[in-house]
């Protein structure tokens, strides 16, 4: 049953994220539901659709959807997801809770940035 109610939000992923009482059910189902697969393929979903984590980052319950997106994606997807974040910064800013996210985005790419300086300088000892 859960399974197939993360394939029917899967499905209709795009109109959900528009909605903020949408975006409470796709954050509810991004979080431990034991079924990775499923939940992944909801994540990549949210991620793929143009300027969709932007949108639901300005809406109230969004911005938990995309925090939830962010910790599942790895690697080339959750660089695409912060580039497209980060594309959108003049909107999250425009908004009470876009501002949250990219307060939350900023915070990680100061860390990230500190992190390869400190791997640059290992390196190089």
């Amino acid at each position: 049953a859960r399974r197939c109610l993360l394939q029917r939000l899967t499905a209709g992923a795009e109109l959900l994220a528009l909605d903020s009482h949408g975006c409470a059910a796709l954050g509810a189902a991004l979080v431990d539901s034991g079924l990775t697969e499923e939940v992944l393929s909801l994540a990549r979903r949210l991620a793929e659709g143009p300027n969709m984590l932007v949108e639901m980052a300005c809406l109230r319950h969004g911005q938990r959807a995309v925090k939830e997106v962010l910790d599942l994606l790895e690697g080339q997807e959750l660089d695409s997801a912060h580039r497209q974040l980060a594309a959108g910064a003049g909107r999250l800013h425009t908004s009470r809770y876009g501002k949250v996210v990219a307060r939350n985005l900023a915070i990680k790419a100061s860390r990230r940035i500190d992190l390869d300086v400190v791997l640059r300088n290992q390196k190089a000892c």
